[in-house]
């Protein structure tokens, strides 16, 4: 998520008053449309009120401070006792963990380890007893699979800043039925999972998409990220600047991520959900974590109806963003190439597999060679939900539509696979695999097959997809049934036993396996197992013990051998002294028979 400098669109041939009248001359022929009520989808044409704020010398219409006319219902003291950051006021990023009935909970902080602190290599307690206790205290655990959740643009009313919404894990009312009570998190925390959503909706509560959507990738003024407040006590709107040292929110999503899921994180996998402008976000920061070589790099990407933006529209060298003429050129098609070239990288790098989802038609705004990249690293679902006929805004619910099926989805078995030759669909033979179909039901290794067989697929023709045949009329989910455009060649598939290999031994599975076969690294990207501690600590003990009992046992060797000196000394002086009285006993006796004769004289 480095940055990328806006190259200016400027000339220095002419004075400034002149430029200024070159662009209200164009800039009031482009908006004649606007002005005349007539439609032109994919342009960014200004409208008169923009010419006058060019001729105010302005360049951006949303920098001033607005207020609404009455504090919205939603903004209720209860709803915001739920944050207790302070938001919508205060900016309040980062991954928040969803637990039953739709609660949820600021990430804690996880220990990250740090070189220069020894104490941090090795992990330490938080305070649980156990995984259960953990998660029922933070609805996360280190030891689950996790899911995450990266929403899309919040500047168009549905999670708006000043309206205090965002979105949650129970559905819209206005898109699910009998007024929206599915808990979307509910099928995954069954299954044991940790279910994350990231929010940014701060940042992406701009009026226009293609502002909130280049956030995503670098800061475009360089004077830090723009973020919305609004402060419902007193009604007040304004926009502030991000003065942290993230550079993009690619950037604060790798932060968060690393923050709330530490570097001992040891679930068996990782999966990053997208939606809309959304899905770039989770493509770059999976990227990133992946380059840093983090525990908690996902395995696995998922994304929902993904959108791309319309470039800047340049005329006569007058540039148009946004309904504005500015100064500069853009950046073009770089979000769009930079999200394909990614999808493409982490397959063949890192074997990391795409889907996408799409329940509004084809992936919105990609084009030339970043639609191919797409279309061939990643597997295409295309739901139909007709179902949505009849809704307040069709085109709105079709593109907010796969954002529920997908996650309610992942407690069923995958869809069936049929033939397209009428509706309902004819049921093919049951396939050798459980996964047919991509689905959010569906184990990685599955999915990896089909991505293999998907790319081999897209060697031969332009084109392939899984296309929704039966259940387009109902909100359900188990009554879906899909066709390969393709054919049935998905019978035998099964994942390739060398792919997985990899899998197996890639940086973030390898540092999720907290045995004696945990890499022996020390660094940002590992830490060391306790297995592994008892067991350097075992060596260790072993080498400092080993002189240890050198020493003790030449001191034993000295002193039984002193003893063995003393001994030998002791009896030879006892010999000596005996070997003396001896010959003092004979000396006596000798003496004794000299002396005898005289006594018998006597």
């Amino acid at each position: 998520g480095g940055g990328l400098a806006a190259a200016s669109g400027s000339s220095g041939r002419y004075g400034p008053a002149s430029r200024l009248f070159t662009k209200i001359a164009v800039a009031l022929a482009l908006a004649m449309p606007n002005a005349l009520a007539m439609d032109f989808p994919g342009l960014n044409l200004p409208s008169l009120s923009d010419i006058a704020a060019i001729g105010a010398g302005s360049t951006s219409m949303q920098d001033s401070d607005t207020v609404n006319d009455v504090v919205p219902e939603t903004c209720s003291e209860e709803r915001l006792a739920r944050y207790p950051s302070g938001w919508p006021a205060a900016l309040d990023w980062g991954i928040y963990w969803y637990g039953p009935n739709d609660e949820f909970k600021k990430a804690e902080p996880r220990q990250q380890v740090k070189l220069v602190d020894p104490t941090s290599w090795f992990e330490q307690g938080d305070g649980y007893a156990n995984s259960t206790e953990r998660w029922n205290k933070t609805f996360y655990d280190p030891s689950r699979n996790t899911v995450l959740y990266f929403h899309g643009w919040s500047g168009d009313g549905a999670w708006s800043t000043k309206d205090c919404k965002r979105v949650t894990s129970k559905c819209n009312p206005n898109l699910c039925p009998k007024g929206g009570v599915h808990e979307l998190a509910k099928p995954w925390i069954e299954k044991g999972w940790n279910v994350g959503f990231f929010y940014w909706d701060q940042f992406a509560d701009e009026p226009c998409m293609r502002d909130a959507e280049q956030k995503i990738w670098f800061d475009r003024e360089g004077n830090g990220l723009r973020w919305a407040s609004y402060s419902p006590r007193n009604n007040t709107f304004q926009w502030k600047q991000y003065q942290g040292e993230a550079m993009s929110v690619i950037d604060l999503c790798a932060t968060a991520v690393k923050e709330a899921m530490g570097d001992f994180f040891g679930g068996g996998t990782v999966r990053f959900v997208g939606r809309s402008i959304g899905a770039q976000l989770a493509v770059g920061c999976a990227a990133k974590l992946h380059e840093e070589q983090h525990v908690a790099a996902p395995q696995r990407i998922t994304l929902l109806d993904p959108f791309f933006t319309t470039q800047e529209f340049t005329f006569l060298g007058t540039v148009v963003r946004c309904g504005r003429v500015v100064s500069s050129t853009g950046v073009g098609a770089f979000a769009q190439q930079a999200t394909a070239n990614y999808v493409k990288m982490l397959w063949e790098t890192k074997r990391v597999a795409t889907e996408v989802y799409s329940s509004a038609g084809s992936t919105s705004g990609l084009d030339s060679q970043a639609a191919i990249d797409m279309a061939t690293y990643s597997v295409q679902v295309a739901y139909k939900p007709s179902w949505c006929d009849g809704e307040d805004s069709d085109l709105k619910c079709e593109h907010q539509a796969v954002f529920p099926l997908y996650f309610l989805s992942f407690g069923l078995p995958p869809p069936p696979l049929v033939q397209a030759v009428t509706s309902p669909g004819r049921l093919l033979d049951k396939p050798a695999v459980t996964c047919a179909v991509p689905s959010a039901s569906c184990t990685d290794a599955e999915l990896r097959a089909l991505l293999e067989e998907h790319i081999l697929l897209m060697q031969s023709q332009t084109s392939a997809s899984w296309d929704q045949v039966d259940g387009t009329d109902t909100f359900a989910v188990g009554d879906d049934t899909f066709a390969l455009t393709s054919g049935t060649m998905l019978n035998t598939i099964t994942p390739d036993p060398a792919i997985e290999e990899e899998v197996a031994q890639s940086n973030a599975i390898e540092q999720r396996q907290w045995g004696m076969s945990r890499g022996f690294r020390l660094g940002s990207e590992s830490g060391m197992s306790t297995k592994q501690l008892d067991f350097v600590v075992q060596i260790a003990g072993c080498i400092l013990a080993l002189p240890l009992m050198a020493f003790l046992t030449y001191r034993l060797i000295s002193l039984a051998s002193q003893k063995a000196c003393a001994s030998s000394t002791d009896e030879d002086e006892e010999g000596s002294e005996e070997e003396e009285e001896e010959e003092d006993g004979e000396s006596d006796l000798e003496g004794s028979m000299k002396q005898s004769p005289l006594m018998e004289d006597h």
